[in-house]
């Protein structure tokens, strides 16, 4: 039994390092791309250590307006989405806790939102932005709105499970006790669902700032950070591509830095 254990262990191990490796080594190699020379990018056979060091990718894409234009619009695009699917996934989150034809209905309908294809959505979607002004705008408020609609079956589906935990009877205690729907949804809901809020609105940020098929169709001038690495690697200049991306989880390691103590807060028990 004892060797049947070592074995599982060394299976764990492998399993573990595997994951993290591949976890550091695109990550690695992103690094090493954004500072090696073309010489070194392009070498055959390839070189895991790079010879020379420059920081010329790295001060073209910073010392253009286009990449500063492009991470504050990414930014901007991103907290609205995020907040924007985190507030109606909670109100459907919520609806769907205490009925059980909204949860049916919700599910359904959530379900059925992530099964179309981006290509069947997203020539529609560009014609009725285009119709109310809202496409390919500077703000980006368009694209916001669809990365929206896109991370709310996410933030709804993580919070209905959070909802669901929360007695009922908390709510009607409160009730009797004279306590407002106001009163209940902050002392009793929010303590109980900071966690469960905090990680839907990274989710649906990340989702945001990551995605590149919508903000490719629906921005093609006012770009959002996606598409402008994609640009960067089509016409060839893979050193600032890689430089440009390097640049681009700067925002996402501080959203997740600001909001770690949240995520890994235990909730407390609400206090009348």
């Amino acid at each position: 039994m004892s060797q049947r254990f070592k074995l599982l262990e060394i299976c764990r191990r492998a399993l573990s390092a595997f994951a993290v490796v591949t976890a550091v080594v695109p990550i690695y190699l992103l690094i090493k791309q954004a500072f090696s020379v073309e010489l070194d990018s392009f070498a055959w056979p390839p070189r895991w250590i790079p010879h020379h060091l420059t920081l010329e990718h790295l001060h073209k894409v910073t010392s253009t307006g286009e990449l500063r234009e492009s991470l504050i619009r990414s930014a901007e695009v991103a907290t609205v989405a995020a907040c924007t699917a985190t507030l109606l996934g909670t109100m459907l989150a919520y609806a769907m806790t205490r009925d059980l034809r909204a949860r049916r209905w919700g599910l359904a309908a959530l379900t059925a939102s992530r099964l179309l294809p981006m290509i069947a959505v997203a020539l529609p979607l560009a014609t009725v932005l285009i119709r109310v002004g809202l496409y390919d705008t500077p703000s980006g408020l368009g694209l916001a709105l669809v990365h929206a609609a896109i991370a709310l079956p996410v933030a709804a589906i993580l919070l209905l499970g959070a909802f669901a935990k929360i007695p009922l009877e908390l709510e009607d205690a409160a009730f009797l006790d004279g306590a407002s729907q106001l009163t209940i949804l902050l002392r009793i809901y929010l303590p109980q669902l900071k966690q469960a809020l905090a990680a839907a609105f990274v989710l649906s940020f990340l989702s945001s700032w990551d995605e590149f098929g919508f903000g490719l169709l629906l921005q093609p001038t006012n770009r959002t950070l996606p598409p402008l690495i994609y640009y960067y690697a089509v016409f060839g200049d893979v050193g600032a591509a890689s430089a440009l991306a390097l640049v681009s989880t700067a925002p996402v390691l501080i959203v997740l830095v600001a909001l770690r103590h949240i995520l890994i807060r235990q909730p407390k028990p609400p206090a009348f």
